[in-house]
């Protein structure tokens, strides 16, 4: 079997064991529960921002200048604006989904991966096009 060949098949076999268990029921109640709860903590994080922005623009309303009032709600925006992407990211969800593997799942998907490095990087040619694509 040649390397495009075993790189294939490793690829392929890596994809369905990731579909399998991203479909498995256990794993969407898993990720279903731990998504709630990290999505209401991130809301309740914004939610205890706005409290005390409030709070202290009401407090220090005369006492402070107004710029440094505007740039405390602006870098107070911000942050909600952080928590609120953090809700979307995608990478954080790979994150994710990985620390809610079963050991013997994970140890399957680290060794299919290990093995499409070893294929990468025994072939020449084909780890010369694997660095170009990475750069795209």
């Amino acid at each position: 079997m040649s390397a495009d060949e075993s790189l294939q098949d490793v690829s392929i076999r890596e994809r369905q064991l990731e579909a399998h268990i991203l479909q498995s029921a256990e794993y969407l109640k898993c990720a279903d529960r731990d998504l709630k709860r990290q999505v209401s903590m991130l809301y309740l994080a914004v939610a205890l921002l706005l409290i005390f922005q409030g709070v202290f623009t009401l407090r220090t309303a005369g006492q402070l200048p107004l710029s440094i009032t505007i740039l405390i709600a602006v870098t107070s925006l911000l942050a909600i604006v952080n928590c609120l992407l953090l809700i979307q990211t995608k990478a954080g969800l790979r994150r994710l989904n990985e620390a809610w593997l079963a050991p013997q799942e994970k140890s399957a998907l680290d060794a299919l991966r290990l093995r499409r490095h070893e294929i990468l990087m025994s072939s020449p040619r084909l780890r010369d096009g694997s660095e170009n694509a990475g750069l795209n």
